[in-house]
């Protein structure tokens, strides 16, 4: 109910006609008409990233000093009403998230800083980030990246695609998060996340996990071995959990409602359990590989924007219910009503969204 609701203040927003600014161009070299028509070919774009589902990203270099231009698509290659309306969402939070560095810009020095924004101009420019993708994850990424959520979370900002392209790390090792179109508002201290008590299964480390981390595990850019990504594994969880260990603290100190706590501790304990027993750190892992590849799966379906990678992780949630079919069961690990379905009607229904997968590739390559 909160997500259609949501959905349609946005769908609403849109067709008001109103405009939402952010931040200023006063005293930079560079004129709104400009950025608003810049192409690939402009003598000052330095690099073009065409890539992105909703945007066209741009390096610039004007004068001495670098800059990020994202300029919305006329069409999002997202087809569905969160998709459409991701350029104006992000907006709203780069919004949102200037007010909160202005009153505590350590809590968010992880956010990148915004400079101008204009919904209706299709633009938003912010500081160039000289930097790359992870490639290497370890106990410090991991984290600065929990840190941030968990800021975010506490001042009831819901993030829910932490995907491989939109975290980058600077060159002095700090990484940034710069994509908000499908961060939400929520209220931190009655709600799991931005659909309210409807759907426990998603939270902050899980969109993490689900939209990074068993992504990376599957793509795997430096060929660990499976022992090597165990160990990783091992290390985020340890990290997620002393996460998560003050973000319920302060949850109590601001007397969240019960259910918020309860489901809380629920996963601080599990993951507790998790990791001073071996063997159960293994089922977990078994567990979230399920949930968070199957997730992954359902989300690049929900907005018709497939992958080669939605095809393997198809393929890894097929092999996962052959080969593990009963372990999953007993471990409670599925969900959306698949716990009442057979081994042989998972295999098929999988088999299907397989098939869905491949008529919903996007003709332009994208992670």
């Amino acid at each position: 109910m909160m997500e259609q609701q949501r959905q349609q203040a946005q769908l609403d927003f849109v067709s008001s006609g109103q405009n939402i600014t952010v931040g200023t161009l006063e005293g930079l070299p560079m004129a709104l008409e400009q950025l608003k028509t810049t192409t690939p070919q402009s003598d000052y774009v330095v690099e073009t990233f065409s890539s992105g589902l909703t945007a066209v990203v741009y390096h610039l270099r004007i004068g001495d000093t670098e800059w990020t231009l994202k300029q919305k698509r006329e069409e999002s290659l997202v087809k569905n009403i969160d998709g459409q309306t991701s350029f104006l969402n992000e907006v709203q939070r780069r919004r949102d998230i200037t007010q909160l560095k202005q009153s505590d810009p350590d809590s968010f020095k992880h956010i990148v800083d915004t400079q101008f924004a204009s919904y209706q101009d299709g633009i938003i420019l912010s500081p160039w980030i000289e930097g790359e993708r992870l490639h290497t994850l370890s106990g410090d990424i991991f984290q600065q990246i929990f840190s941030a959520i968990v800021s975010l979370e506490l001042n009831g900002l819901f993030e829910w695609d932490f995907c491989p392209g939109n975290i980058l790390l600077d060159s002095k090792g700090r990484i940034k998060l710069f994509d908000f179109g499908y961060m939400y508002q929520f209220d931190p201290l009655q709600h799991f996340n931005s659909n309210g008590r409807a759907t426990p299964l998603f939270h902050g480390i899980e969109r993490f996990e689900t939209r990074f981390l068993f992504d990376y595990f599957l793509k795997n850019p430096s060929n660990l071995s499976a022992e090597a990504l165990f160990d990783l594994y091992r290390v985020e969880k340890q990290c997620a959990l002393t996460a998560y260990q003050y973000k319920l603290k302060q949850l109590l100190a601001l007397e969240a409602d019960q259910p918020v706590i309860d489901h809380l501790e629920g996963l601080t304990l599990r993951w507790q359990r998790a990791l001073d027993n071996n063997e159960a750190l293994n089922e977990l892992y078994l567990v979230e590989s399920y949930r968070s590849s199957l997730l992954d799966l359902l989300d690049d379906l929900h907005g018709k924007s497939c992958s080669v990678y939605t095809l393997k992780k198809a393929d890894w949630v097929l092999e996962l219910v052959e080969l593990h079919f009963d372990q999953l069961r007993a471990s409670d690990a599925f969900f959306f009503g698949d716990e009442t379905l057979e081994k042989h009607e998972l295999v098929a229904k999988f088999t299907r969204l397989r098939k869905d997968a491949e008529k919903y590739q996007l003709e332009e390559a994208v992670s």
